[in-house]
This record gives structure tokens, C-alpha cells and sequence, in this order.
């Protein structure tokens, strides 16, 4: 063969090489989610809504926090109505807006944990099935669309009253939870590794309760179950104000942070809903006008974005009908909240990494964690534990027996708390408050990671985000065409070297 053909084959081998490292970009973006892009993961806000709505696509938040009561999906033992969540995760899904979906508000018949004589919650065993079986519909593998997080409850934990104090506060413990958020954690994470799994949305805004409850789930081992801890943000009024027990927004987050150090438990904190009426709409608390509304968002967008520590914020609420008091986009209009949020997000598009946690000192050490039982005691008493060095400083007054918690917009059943009627029709306490397939969640620095098998090759995840799915479709193809025209290339130059031979050249 001569130097002639051997640069000719050496050629159409380099072509060759080139198409198939082209076709495997081409195949790397198509078998990526749609939408799973380092912005929409490192996008910090959100909105609490029920069912999905045209107007988060509209307003440019990459993610929503989606809810539908368990009660109406399993609507007798065993039997499932999907319709409204299948619509909700194909919707954001195709819009390109992350979702998370607390798994909460179990039906009757699943609430074994009974306390003050009243069936509750749901009890380990009813929470691990469930759970595997929302996590496996929605792990993106099953033709029903990817859930990215969920959250092993709405408020109900914390939201219960029983008539009286006495009734009340053993009903609020963390023993009835600790169990369960374990069970939930783990069958989520079975079927659907990707997902994130935090802990419920502590309702009460109160700074010993808070402090106690989180105190207990780390103490007795439950710490590891959850990717993110969580907080709901009602307190009525100023959001800068510490009042006796009803903590400021910062002394909330700085009071889980502070736990969450003291044991070695630092994980994200997620705020995943905060707001205040402005008419009473399905909400009869304390109302504020539209330039307070915005006011006191902006504060907490402001400290969330600061704290180093508040990864998400989820302002409840939008809707396209505009059903409720705390709706920033009512059908008269936008309000100046919804304008203050499009600017803000033009501003700060991320938040950047998460600050290093404080060093406790020193860590107390944990207690072995209970063994799980069906029907807890209905006295339990979360264990007493010295406040944490780097709790805040701030010194809360301990709530009097004779006292309600302090009015939240949005509430749990109460004397003093506020109904809240979802857009799906239910009851909740306090107010009740899109990419088709598995994505990573390790692209915002403090997101808990879970890289894909292609992880190392950064050029992989460098380019399709680059050039989009429609450049990597045409590079595809024209790899494709390459390959082809390479090899019969290849083999014509084999074919001619071999006829060169048999003539003698």
C-alpha cells in the first residue's frame, strides 16, 4: 500500500472518530431531562400552589411546589386516581419547572398513629408505601414524568390543636414524625435515587417548639433522612420582628441552623411557603396592604438570598383564577409583590453557594433512635437538650399553656389559627398551606448531588446546554451522515489498497 492510501484511511479514521464523538453529544442531550439546565437548578424561587398554574410558566420561576392531598389520589385502600398529579408533573415538566410535592394529608384509613384519642397520621409502614409508590410513577423511568423532591408531609405534623393546650403539645411531638420521615426518606430514594426528600414544613412559628422538635429528630437519629430541612413562614405581620415566642424570619432559620450544627446535621434549609393576605379570600387572619405585601417579601427575599444558609423560597401563592387572599397575580391584575418579584429575579438569577456551616462546640452526641411503633404513647416528651453554642442569641419567652400560638395567615385548626381553603377545595391548616426524566440535582453547590454515569466528560454537559436541543438534534443527523460516508470511505480505501495489491503497485 502506498504513503499516499495510508493518509487517506488515516484520514477517513480521524473523520471517523470525530463522528462518533459527535453522535455520542447528540445522544448525551437526548437522553438528558428537558430543561435540567444549571439555571432552572440554581434557580432559588418558587411558588406553593394546588394543581399547576399557567402563571408560574408565565412569571419565569423555575420551580413549584405542587400539591394534591394524598386523600384524593388514594381514594379507598388500593385504589388510585392519578389524573390531576399526572396533569400537574406533565405540565411543569414541558414548561421546565423543577417541582416538589409534599406527600401529605394521608386518607383516614391510613392513619394508624393515633394521639388525644384521634387517628393523626400515618405511621411508618403506611408512609414507606405510599411513598414508593408516587416516588416509582414519577421517576421519570415509567412514562409518567420526573418529580424532582419530595417532602415527607405538608404542616401536619406541628399543626394540630385538640381543644385545649393540655390536648394539644403532646400531639405536636417529634416522636410521631421522627419514624415516619425515616420511612419515607427511604422509600423514595429506592425508587427514584435522583429526587430530593426533605422533611415537612414546620407550621408553628414558635422558637421553643421549633428548637425542641428539630432538637429531637437529630438527637434520635433521624437527621441523615432528609436532604433539606424545611419551614413554613406565617407570622401575621412584620417579618423582621422577633414578638416573646413568635420568632423573626432570620431566628427561625438560625434556630434549625443551629441544631443542625450542634449535631453534625447540616443539610440546606428550604422555606417553602411564605406570604400575607391582602383580602380575605379564604383567609380570615390578619390582613396587610399590597405595598406591605411586597415589603415583607422582599425582606425575605433579601435575607434568604444573604443568609448563606436559605437555599429555596416558595411564596405562596399564584393562581390562575385567583381563589385566594394571598394570590399575587389576581385576575384584576398583577400586584406590586408580583412586580417586585420580576425585578428581583432580574437582579439576583442565583443566590451563589451556601455558606460553611458554624462549628458547634461541642456536638453532643446522639442517642440511639427509637424503634418505630404503630401507635406512639399519647404523652410523649421530646427530649430536653442544652441550646446549641451557635444557636441565635435571641431569647424566646415559653409559650403560657393559656396562650394560642400567634395568628399565621394561613393556619393550622386553631382558636387563633386560619383556615385556608386550597384551589382543590380542602381545608388546610394554616393556609394549607418539568424536564421528563431523572435529573441530577448537583449543580447549585449546595444542592445534595447525584451525578450520572457521564458526570466526568464535562464537555458533555458544557455543550448541550450551550447550543440547545435543537442544535444537538442537527448534530446528530449530520454526525449520523458522517459516520456513514466515513466508513464506506474506510472500507473503499481497504477495497482499492487490496486491488493496488493484486495489480502489482
Amino acid at each position: 500500500m502506498d504513503g499516499g492510501a495510508v493518509r487517506r484511511i488515516r484520514r477517513a479514521i480521524a473523520i471517523l472518530g470525530a463522528a462518533l464523538l459527535l453522535s455520542l453529544l447528540g445522544c448525551a442531550k437526548l437522553q438528558a431531562p428537558m430543561g435540567a439546565d444549571a439555571a432552572n437548578n440554581a434557580n432559588p424561587y418558587g411558588f406553593s400552589i394546588w394543581g399547576y398554574q399557567n402563571r408560574v410558566t408565565a412569571s419565569g420561576v423555575k420551580w413549584a411546589r405542587v400539591q394534591r392531598d394524598w386523600s384524593t389520589i388514594e381514594t379507598s385502600p388500593g385504589v388510585y386516581s392519578w389524573n390531576g398529579m399526572d396533569s400537574d408533573v406533565a405540565r411543569a415538566n414541558a414548561a421546565g419547572v423543577r417541582i416538589t410535592v409534599p406527600i401529605q394529608d394521608a386518607p383516614a384509613f391510613r392513619k394508624t398513629q393515633v394521639c388525644n384519642g384521634v387517628n393523626l397520621f400515618p405511621g411508618p409502614s403506611e408512609m414507606s408505601s405510599f411513598a414508593a409508590i408516587i416516588a416509582a410513577r414519577y421517576n421519570g423511568n415509567n412514562g409518567h414524568g420526573y418529580v424532582d423532591s419530595f417532602e415527607i408531609g405538608n404542616e401536619e405534623y406541628d399543626g394540630y390543636w385538640g381543644g385545649s393546650w393540655a390536648n394539644t403539645l403532646p400531639c405536636r411531638a417529634a416522636n410521631y414524625y421522627g419514624p415516619v420521615l425515616k420511612a419515607g426518606y427511604l422509600a423514595v430514594k429506592a425508587q427514584s435515587p435522583t429526587a430530593l426528600v426533605g422533611m415537612f414544613g414546620m407550621w408553628w412559628v414558635n422558637t421553643p417548639h421549633i428548637q425542641s422538635y428539630m432538637t429531637w429528630l437529630y438527637q434520635n437519629g433521624y437527621g441523615p433522612y432528609m436532604d433539606f430541612a424545611n419551614f413554613h413562614y406565617y407570622p401575621g405581620g412584620d417579618p423582621s420582628l422577633t414578638s416573646g415566642s413568635t420568632p423573626s424570619y432570620p431566628l427561625e432559620w438560625q434556630t434549625i441552623r443551629a441544631v443542625q450544627a450542634a449535631y453534625n446535621g447540616v443539610k440546606p434549609i428550604w422555606c417553602t411557603e411564605v406570604g400575607w393576605a391582602v383580602n380575605s379570600n379564604g383567609q380570615p387572619g390578619p390582613l396587610v396592604s399590597t405595598t406591605l405585601q411586597s415589603q415583607y417579601l422582599h425582606y425575605i427575599l433579601d435575607n434568604s438570598r444573604t443568609s448563606g444558609v436559605v437555599q429555596r423560597v416558595f411564596i405562596y401563592m399564584i393562581s390562575d383564577t385567583g381563589s385566594d387572599g394571598m394570590n399575587i397575580y389576581p385576575p384584576t391584575g398583577a400586584l406590586p409583590s408580583y412586580s417586585m418579584l420580576e425585578n428581583y429575579m432580574a437582579q439576583y438569577p442565583t443566590w451563589g453557594a451556601t455558606a460553611p456551616a458554624p462549628t458547634p462546640t461541642p456536638a453532643p452526641t446522639p442517642t440511639a433512635a427509637p424503634t418505630p411503633t404503630p401507635v406512639p404513647t399519647p404523652t410523649p416528651t421530646p427530649a430536653a437538650t442544652p441550646r446549641p453554642t451557635s444557636a441565635p442569641t435571641a431569647t424566646p419567652t415559653p409559650l403560657s399553656s393559656a396562650t394560642p400560638p400567634v395568628a399565621s395567615t394561613h393556619g393550622a385548626t386553631g382558636p387563633s389559627a386560619n383556615a385556608h381553603a386550597g384551589a382543590s377545595g380542602g381545608v388546610t391548616a394554616l393556609k394549607r398551606s418539568a424536564p421528563t426524566a431523572p435529573r441530577a440535582s448537583g449543580i447549585h453547590p449546595a444542592d445534595v448531588t447525584s451525578e450520572g454515569p457521564l458526570a466526568g466528560l464535562k464537555i458533555l454537559s458544557i455543550v448541550p446546554t450551550v447550543i440547545g436541543s435543537g442544535g444537538m438534534l442537527l448534530i446528530l443527523w449530520l454526525a449520523l451522515g458522517t459516520l456513514f460516508w466515513a466508513v464506506l470511505r474506510v472500507l473503499t480505501m481497504f477495497s482499492l489498497a487490496r486491488r493496488r495489491r493484486a495489480a502489482g503497485f
